[in-house]
């Protein structure tokens, strides 16, 4: 990583005439590198990762540069350039974690003397919209949802996650055995930033309500969530995230609060 600082200092000339004791001083202006950038934050996608920060307050500025590292110290490496107070990285690998770092350059070609201080990393991870699964009671072998290989299953499936089921004017999302599930209410998927530790429903069922998001861990230590779109007799539609790193309960991430 190349850091360039350049710095104009002051310059005063003093002029003498002859039968004349005045002094004249003419000022240079002091052209500083820009500030350094803060209100850096992260956005969680599919093999994506989104950065964004707050603009710099200085007049001059023509662009900002992330960084990214695998580890929250180090060399941080250029990933890119931007005008804009926003950048998607898309050369990233889902289930590892990424962090960043973000530099302001002025017009002068000075660049901030810090990167950005917020510890902002990321860990990208798979998820599908409109997915579909069936009634156990009537169709079970396409009733459960197997979220490692993004798949539906039979109820009775070892690898199955959570299966639905429909009965008697009841909608429920049933977790496998050694699987943990939770309501977190009508909460838009994307707003489900981080599992939380506890909460987990005490019989591995809960009611299917449209516009609910739930969380899941599965029995292998994976963390999930869902949201449901619809649901009936026969089926019930959903959208889903998946953090393939194990133990890592990051699903995505907001600007700070």
């Amino acid at each position: 990583m190349i850091r360039t600082i350049v710095r104009t200092g002051a310059v005063a000339l003093l002029l003498l005439t002859l039968g004349c004791h005045r002094d004249r001083v003419t000022n240079v202006v002091l052209d500083l590198p820009p500030h350094r950038v803060d209100g850096v934050y992260s956005v969680t996608g599919d093999r994506e990762v989104t950065i964004r920060w707050r603009a710099n307050q200085e007049n001059d500025i023509d662009h900002y540069r992330i960084y990214r590292n695998l580890a929250p110290t180090g060399t941080f490496t250029l990933v890119g350039t931007t005008s804009q107070t926003e950048f998607v990285d898309f050369s990233v690998t889902n289930g590892q974690t990424y962090y960043y770092a973000v530099s302001a350059v002025d017009r002068a070609g000075q660049e901030s003397a810090e990167l950005s201080y917020e510890n902002v990393f990321d860990t990208p991870r798979p998820e599908g919209f409109g997915a579909t699964v069936t009634n156990t009671f009537s169709v079970d072998g396409t009733s459960g949802w197997d979220f490692s290989a993004r798949a539906r299953r039979s109820s009775l499936d070892a690898l199955t996650d959570v299966y639905y089921g429909a009965a008697n004017g009841h909608t429920i999302v049933y977790a496998a055995t050694g699987t943990e599930i939770q309501d977190a209410g009508y909460v838009a998927l994307r707003d489900v930033d981080f599992a939380p530790p506890a909460g987990w429903s005490g019989d591995g069922e809960v009611e299917a309500i449209p516009g609910h998001s739930y969380i899941v861990l599965t029995r292998d230590g994976h963390y999930a969530k869902f949201e449901v779109v619809s649901r009936d007799n026969s089926t019930m539609v959903f959208d889903w995230a998946y953090q393939i790193d194990v133990d890592n309960p990051e699903l995505t991430r907001r600007a700070p609060r």
